[in-house]
């Protein structure tokens, strides 16, 4: 069975992801990582779809609760 936000991700905690390029660190509460990326969304999903504000480069980022 695959990891997804809805198995993984709890109320409380948040979702992180930082831009392999420029370091740019994001956080996101369970709710808006849910709203954002859809509660069935795997860890690669999240990854391939994600574009960091600071840089703008698309599917470079580091994912973790």
């Amino acid at each position: 069975m695959f990891q997804n936000l809805h198995r993984s991700l709890d109320q409380g905690k948040t979702l992180k992801l930082q831009c392999e390029v420029c370091e740019h660190l994001a956080t996101l509460t369970a709710t808006d990582a849910r709203a954002r990326c859809g509660a069935d969304a795997t860890p690669m999903d999240i990854r391939r779809r994600a574009k960091c504000r600071g840089c703008g480069a698309e599917g470079r980022v580091r994912v973790w609760i």
